[in-house]
C-alpha cells in the first residue's frame, strides 16, 4: 500500500478526473490508474507520467515539500533562497551574458569585414567588367595611378578588399574567450 500521505498527495493532485481521464493522460490503463489510486504503489513511470501531465511538483509528490504545482517551484524558491544565492546566481548569469555578447559582437564584426571585403571585389568586378566592355575606356582602364595623383576606385578598392580578408581571417583565427 502507498503511504497515506503519498495516497493522499496523488489523490489531491488527481482532483476530481476519473481514472480513464488519468489512464489517457499518463499512458496506463485505467485498471492500473485505479489500483493506483486505491492504495497500490505505483510504479515510478506512472508517478513521472502523472507530474509530466498535470504539472505537478515531483518533490511535492513524493515528501510533501514545497508548492504543488511545478510552474510554482520557481518562485517558491526564489521566496526561500538566501540573498548571497541570489546575488551569486545573479553575477553568474550576468558573466554568462558579457560572454556572449562579446562573442556576438566578434562575429559580427567578422561579418561587416567580410560584406566591406564583398563590397569591394563587387566594385572591382564591375569595373574589371566595364573594361571588357568597353564602357571604360583605356584613359581610365590602367591599374596605376599617374605620377602624384591617388590611385583609381578599383585599386582603392583591391586594397581595401585585401585588408578586410587579412583583418576577418585573423578574428576569425581569434579563440573565443571561454574556447578550451
Amino acid at each position: 500500500m502507498l503511504e497515506d500521505g503519498i495516497h493522499e498527495r496523488v489523490r489531491a493532485a488527481a482532483g476530481e478526473r476519473t481514472n480513464r481521464v488519468l489512464a489517457e493522460l499518463t499512458g496506463a490503463s485505467p485498471e492500473t490508474v485505479r489500483r493506483y489510486m486505491s492504495g497500490q504503489a505505483p510504479s515510478v513511470e506512472f508517478l513521472s507520467a502523472f507530474c509530466r501531465a498535470l504539472d505537478i511538483n515531483g518533490d511535492w509528490l513524493l515528501t510533501g515539500r514545497g508548492p504543488m504545482k511545478a510552474v510554482d517551484v520557481k518562485h517558491h524558491a526564489l521566496g526561500e533562497a538566501r540573498a548571497a544565492d541570489l546575488l551569486g546566481a545573479m553575477a553568474g548569469s550576468i558573466e554568462t551574458l558579457i560572454d556572449r555578447v562579446d562573442r556576438m559582437e566578434k562575429y559580427v564584426q567578422t561579418l561587416e569585414t567580410r560584406v566591406r571585403a564583398g563590397a569591394a571585389a563587387g566594385v572591382i568586378d564591375a569595373l574589371t567588367a566595364q573594361k571588357k566592355t568597353g564602357l571604360i575606356g583605356e584613359e581610365h582602364a590602367h591599374l596605376g595611378p599617374p605620377a602624384g595623383e591617388r590611385p583609381p576606385a578599383a585599386s582603392r578598392a583591391d586594397q581595401a578588399r585585401q585588408r578586410a580578408i587579412r583583418i576577418a581571417d585573423a578574428i576569425a583565427g581569434r579563440p573565443y574567450p571561454d574556447a578550451h
